[in-house]
């Protein structure tokens, strides 16, 4: 019986590594593994992880680094443009019923999955079937698999009953008709569903080579079978190190690989990525805000997406943050026009907690549900705020706001407590910190008031509102709220009018009961060296597609 890599230790594998190297007398050294083949004709790009993929599973992924990976290694059904419109992917052309709750995706017939050997030694050559998008899709959706995305889903029929556990998966509203055909029932109409299936989520898995994993599938480099441009190079997957990715030979899709393959270190940026971006060191990555000017300087090709709003939150599980007054009192005391004199660089003053840009079923959700949601600045604030502290049973306030350690965000936090000393006779305390501590304090409830980032994984006004449910581990309010969570709930389970409806409601919702106050907006910025051109970037989850990606000598 042959031996499975997926259930190879890392010990193991770093001894197959080093002999390989031995063997071909190459040296041990950088990130390409065993060969640099690819470096040879100055076509492997260079970027980098911020951490280390959770899980290369496209159905329960839900880091970063991981989605980055997964788009370069499967194929949807369909792929996205650099405009976010969907495109040929697996599936080569669809059509939708009149009333766009029905689309009937026909796959290409040529594409295969990569071989892979089973547990009797035996290769298998698979071609990539219909049957393979209703696995995945019913895997998604299974309760058992616990994806912290199926909700992304709920508008495919049946989702949500499958998904809480009380219908079988095989009532979900997919359905294979042959080996290359597959269509797809709706809960509503949804023209714009097809840019939906480009989703990690929504990728396809084989079952038989699932089922061969033994719980290991998207765990080490042989538990992942992609149908991607993409597969990870041989002994190319060093946990925490790096991830090496070559052309997947059996690929078929609407544009040919331009790339030999892509590296990733796994870690932090460097400090001067315009730098390592100018000489080569990398040739793709995310650009810090306050390097822009460098990289213009430096030619730099930039490409940005307004996707983070920033606002003040404060934690709604301790006293008296947890009392609808003192939230008001201090938010409506703000003068805004004076806090946000100090904005940090490359933001823009945001009146709403949803992105301006954001689209609900393919229409804009700001031109649908209006704006400007925001507690306006109230004479009686001080009244109100004194009010909660007496039903808090406090004579006085202390409060620390936790803000990013960058010049911007502390002179606007800076300019907050000057307002609220001179409207409340309150001295309060600033605490600026690093963007991974931000982030780590705000999942682990360590703060009282915090200047927080919201930045959505997808586009819509759930994908940002659905940050505050109960059972989110990224509730930037550690707001615990049934009554909002039936407004989530009603919004992701209905047609189009009573989405929006219970959308405003969500989003107002937050405004109106202090949990969040909109300050700003901000736009995140990505860079390639100037010697390559092609790749496509995604705004919200971070994806970036490096099929088209070209490189030429510096």
């Amino acid at each position: 019986m042959g031996v499975s890599c997926c259930k190879m230790g890392r010990f193991a594998k770093a001894a197959l590594l080093l002999l390989c190297c031995l063997l071909t007398a190459l040296p041990l050294f950088a990130l390409a593994g065993c060969s640099d083949d690819g470096e040879e004709n100055g076509q492997v790009i260079l970027s980098y992880l911020e951490q280390e993929p959770e899980s290369l599973d496209p159905q329960v992924a839900q880091d970063t680094s991981a989605k980055l990976v997964i788009t370069n290694l499967f194929e949807g059904l369909t792929r996205l443009d650099a405009s976010g419109q969907a495109q040929p992917g697996a599936a080569e052309s669809w059509t939708a019923s009149a009333d766009n709750t029905s689309f009937t995706f026909h796959l290409r017939s040529d594409a295969r999955w990569p071989v892979w050997e089973d547990d009797e030694g035996q290769e298998v050559d698979a071609p990539v079937t219909a049957a393979d998008f209703v696995f995945g899709l019913r895997r998604a959706l299974d309760p058992a698999t616990n994806s912290p995305e199926a909700q992304t889903l709920y508008c495919i029929k049946n989702a949500r009953q499958v998904n809480e556990g009380t219908l079988p998966v095989e009532e979900l509203g997919v359905r294979a008709e042959g080996d290359y055909t597959l269509v797809i029932e709706l809960e509503y109409a949804y023209e714009q569903f097809p840019t939906l299936m480009a989703q990690t989520v929504a990728m396809p898995c084989n079952e038989a080579f699932f089922r061969f994993t033994g719980g290991q599938y998207g765990l080490e480099t042989n538990c992942v079978l992609g149908n991607g441009p993409f597969s990870i190079a041989a002994y190319g997957w060093e946990h925490e190190e790096y991830i090496n990715l070559t052309v997947n030979s059996r690929y078929q899709g609407q544009q040919q690989v331009v790339p030999a393959g892509v590296e990733f270190t796994i870690g932090e940026a460097p400090q001067d990525t315009a730098g390592a971006l100018a000489s080569g060191q990398l040739d793709v990555a995310s650009l810090p805000g306050d390097q822009l000017a460098k990289a213009q300087q430096e030619g730099l090709n930039l490409t940005s997406f307004e996707d983070t709003t920033w606002g003040l939150c404060f934690n709604t599980q301790t006293s008296p943050f947890n009392n609808r007054n003192v939230r008001l009192g201090l938010i409506q005391s703000l003068d805004r026009d004076y806090v946000l004199q100090a904005l940090p660089d490359n933001c823009t003053p945001g009146e709403d907690i949803v992105l301006p840009q954001a689209t609900l079923l393919g229409q804009s959700y700001r031109d649908q549900a209006g704006g400007g949601f925001y507690l306006k600045q109230d004479d009686n604030a001080k009244a109100l705020l004194q009010q909660g502290l007496t039903e808090a049973g406090l004579d006085r306030l202390n409060l620390t706001v936790l803000c990013l350690d960058s010049s911007g965000f502390k002179q606007m936090a800076t300019h907050m407590l000057e307002v609220w000393n001179r409207e409340l006779g309150y001295y309060f305390n600033l605490e600026a910190v690093s963007l991974s501590e931000l982030e780590q304090r705000i999942r682990s409830g360590d703060y009282e008031a915090v200047i927080a980032p919201l930045q959505a994984q997808q586009d819509g006004p759930l994908e940002v509102l659905s940050l505050f449910e109960s059972s989110s581990s990224e509730n930037p309010a550690s707001l615990q709220d049934a009554a909002y969570d039936g407004l989530l709930a009603a919004a992701s389970f209905s047609d189009g009018a009573q989405m929006l409806q219970a959308a405003v409601s969500a989003e107002q919702y937050l405004n109106t009961n202090g949990i969040f106050y909109p300050l700003c907006y901000e736009k995140r910025y990505f860079a390639t060296a100037p010697n390559v051109t092609g790749v496509v970037f995604y705004p919200y989850d971070g994806g970036i597609d490096f099929r088209t990606a070209t490189k030429t000598a510096a």
